[in-house]
């Protein structure tokens, strides 16, 4: 059986409206995809510390080696502005090296032997060598750590307590850092500060 077909090959003029809008639509696609941001994090590599081939530290046009990790750790510390580091290794480059550079960032808390303890809600604070604040792993300036620590202040109140702050100072701090972190505080409703020591007794051994 077959069935009329009523589909003809067209063969007459092409009508021009439908074809211009078309190659409008494409234009305007072409024209707002530059307008689409790509969503993501924007992340800040820093300043690089490049461990070479030759098992040297490349730092600001300067080279050190494996026995001048002092002489490095002064420079970091001395070095301005708040940007953060990164390791880069070389093809080659000893891999121990590049985590003895990364241990320089630790925190290195005083030896002492007070273990004094507290019935207050706590807040550990870290400050590394360089007298950069670090809250719950991340960088904070002053404004975002004082509003933080007024929050927390707010919580330990609905329990009836105070909030102490924990502070984790690197032994190369300067001691204005802590005179200025409890005055901050202070201002932001802490009870009271404790510097956090290390225990001769669970603390890392040489």
């Amino acid at each position: 059986m077959r069935f009329a077909r009523h589909a003809k090959i067209f063969r007459g003029p092409l009508d021009a409206a439908p074809v211009a809008g078309v190659v409008l639509l494409l234009m305007m696609f072409m024209l707002l995809s530059s307008l689409v941001y790509t969503p993501g994090v924007l992340v800040e590599l820093g300043q690089p510390i490049t461990i070479t081939r030759s098992n040297s530290i490349a730092f600001a046009d300067k080279t050190y080696k494996p026995s001048e990790l002092g002489q490095l750790r002064t420079a970091l510390k001395t070095w301005p502005g708040t940007a953060g580091f990164r390791v880069a290794l070389q093809r080659g480059a000893d891999p121990d090296l590049a985590r003895q550079v990364s241990n320089l960032f630790q925190i290195i808390l005083p030896a002492g032997k007070n273990l004094t303890g507290t019935d207050n809600v706590t807040v550990e604070v870290a400050v590394n060598f360089r007298g950069q604040c670090f809250y719950e792993n991340r960088m904070v300036q002053d404004t975002e750590l004082k509003a933080e620590l007024a929050r927390r202040v707010k919580n330990a109140a609905r329990d009836a307590k105070g909030l102490t702050m924990i502070l984790m100072l690197d032994k190369a701090a300067e001691i204005q850092v802590l005179t200025h972190l409890s005055d901050l505080a202070h201002e932001a409703g802490v009870a009271e500060v404790e510097m956090a020591e290390q225990s001769p007794t669970f603390g890392p051994q040489p």
